[in-house]
């Protein structure tokens, strides 16, 4: 079997060309060819793979990059490789997978890809049929062939007829009708008998299509399709009257009817003129009746579709015009606003839309009453999401920012009360404007927010010594910590702070830097291993190391036993070398 698969090797001349160039090494050459005695014998075992095909074709193709690059850095003339005996060997493999394995469309798609990109034409056209033959159930094959023809053939009428059989096999098939409609009005007649015969045709498939494809975003590609083309006004209108019978329950009909209104694709089915084409208007008329138009169906939408959804692809689409405000602005402005209060009395905003409505106020420098008309919104955005902390705080800057202490304490309360155990953020907010403002009800405020949710009182009772420390000293800040520490809920985070203040003392006292450690091993001892490492590390460089032992027997009692190994594991590297701390959370 070697000496077979040596000849086959032998026979592609694979190696003696890679030798005469000289561009591989002895041992590189001597890799090569026990790579491709590998792949061989791989593939002519009676137990023959996809993956061994695919595989060797991998290797190849790398191997004939790797030529390419060696050429490329001796700066050797690049000829073209179509003769190599590795491209061959490629191909070879490529038609002899398509066999073997003619049932995995792979194959026939990456040896098509392979040939079209060496330009190997010659018998792509055969390929594909004998690929149809075989996976004529599958769609995509026609598309495939059909593609083909136009693109590398320019044979318009076999595209054709190779879509249309694909039809037949499968009526349900979005892509091949997409595909057919766009190549029937891609072609041109030169006389008005020509081009109503191409008409006519797309109508039949449209028709089609629409019988069988149950499907609004589809029909409204193919609808995006005929709008591409000229001369298919009535097929447009065809089109969008069938949507709107057979779907005008669905927001995107309404918006892509509105967007073509906007674009100046005017539905109208009692006239045969479309009053978007009169001439004498200026180009700032055309453009404030066309948002008008627009404007006019989104309206009549919302009355019928009472759904976020439908709200939602209004104001997106509105935002959109007011990207641009070079032009009209207070017109778009207006009709912008007008939309969003709207939305708001139907409450189907989405929070996106309070955060664009807010954005549009700030942008209008000019009006006198613009704070007034934030707060407004700020109002209707937090009645309406009542639960979106982002819109609270924007609520509340905006009230630090105008000086409007009382309403600021109203709206907190109001904020706090709805959020509940998510009101961490508007705390931190409250305390630095008091900071700043009245830092003399700061301590007023920690109380406050110390008596709340666990989630808050455990964030604000370190924030709270530190503040103690900085504004009434290290006594005090003990006494504090000493009532705090046992006060429910316990505070790990507490306990960290006070052990990080104790060691930036200038005269460190072992007894009261001892005493956080103490109370967070008693506190969270059970199921933290954590705090006694911290304690150990605090005993060995700043306190008493002798106690480190009685600290460990203490651990391994209290520590539940789950975590008793990953405890000992740590402190082990510890005794190994003092000096190197490992910290677990």
């Amino acid at each position: 079997m070697a000496e077979l698969i040596e000849t086959r090797c032998e026979d592609i001349n694979e190696l003696d060309y890679i030798k005469k160039m000289n561009l591989f090494d002895k041992n590189e050459i001597r890799d090569i060819a026990k790579h491709l005695n590998e792949y061989e014998m791989k593939i002519q075992s009676h137990t023959k793979c996809k993956e061994d095909y695919l595989r060797y074709i991998t290797y190849e193709m790398d191997l004939l990059k790797r030529v390419k690059q060696r050429k490329e850095k001796l700066g050797m003339t690049q000829q073209s490789d179509i003769n190599s005996p590795i491209i061959k060997k490629v191909n070879n493999l490529y038609k002899k997978a398509t066999i073997k394995f003619q049932d995995d469309l792979r194959f026939w798609m990456a040896y098509m890809k392979f040939r079209k990109q060496l330009r190997f034409f010659d018998n792509i056209s055969r390929m594909i049929e004998k690929m149809i033959e075989v996976h004529q159930d599958k769609p995509e094959c026609w598309i495939i062939a059909a593609r083909w023809e136009i693109e590398e053939n320019k044979n318009s009428q076999k595209a054709k007829q190779d879509l249309l059989k694909g039809l037949r096999l499968h009526p349900t098939s979005q892509h091949l009708y997409s595909d057919i409609f766009q190549l029937i009005l891609s072609e041109t007649g030169s006389t008005d008998s020509e081009l109503a015969v191409t008409l006519e045709r797309a109508q039949v498939i449209y028709q089609q299509a629409f019988k069988h494809i149950k499907d609004v975003t589809f029909i409204i590609k193919l609808l995006d399709i005929a709008t591409k083309h000229k001369n298919t006004d009535k097929l447009q209108h065809h089109i969008i009257s069938d949507l709107l019978k057979e779907y005008s329950y669905k927001p995107q009909v309404w918006d892509t009817m509105a967007r073509r209104e906007l674009a100046g694709l005017t539905y109208d089915p009692d006239e045969e003129d479309d009053h978007s084409m009169e001439v004498d208007e200026t180009e700032l008329n055309t453009m404030r009746r066309r948002i008008s138009f627009c404007n006019e169906v989104y309206q009549t939408a919302v009355k019928r579709i009472k759904t976020e959804t439908m709200w939602a692809l209004y104001i997106n689409c509105l935002t959109e015009i007011n990207q641009d405000l070079s032009t009209l602005p207070n017109f778009k402005r207006k009709i912008f606003k007008n939309a969003l209060i709207q939305g708001h009395q139907s409450k189907k905003l989405q929070d996106k839309h309070y955060w664009c409505w807010i954005k549009l106020l700030e942008n209008d420098k000019k009006d006198d009453n613009l704070k007034d008309k934030l707060y407004e919104v700020l109002c209707n955005a937090t009645d309406a999401l009542p639960h979106n902390i982002d819109l609270w705080k924007e609520k509340l800057r905006h009230l630090i920012s105008v000086n409007k202490n009382d309403l600021f304490i109203t709206e907190f309360d109001k904020a706090t009360k709805t959020l509940g155990s998510k009101a961490l953020p508007l705390w931190k907010i409250k305390l630095l404007y008091f900071q700043a403002k009245h830092p003399n009800k700061v301590e007023e405020i920690y109380f406050a927010g110390m008596k709340e949710h666990p989630e808050i009182s455990r964030e604000l009772k370190p924030a709270y010594i530190k503040w103690v420390v900085l504004t009434k000293g290290i006594q005090i800040a003990r006494h504090t910590y000493n009532e705090l520490s046992v006060k429910p809920p316990f505070c790990l985070e507490l306990h960290k702070e006070m052990a990080d203040i104790e060691l930036i003392q200038p005269d460190i006292c072992k007894q009261n830097a001892r005493r956080p450690h103490e109370m967070a091993t008693s506190q969270f001892g059970k199921t933290n291993t954590e705090v006694w490492i911290n304690f150990i590390e605090f005993e060995i460089k700043f306190g008493d190391p002798s106690k480190v032992t009685d600290i460990h027997r203490r651990a391994v009692r209290t520590l539940e036993t789950t975590h008793v190994d990953k405890f000992i594991s740590a402190y082990n590297i510890i005794q190994t070398n003092a000096n190197s701390i490992t910290t677990l959370s």
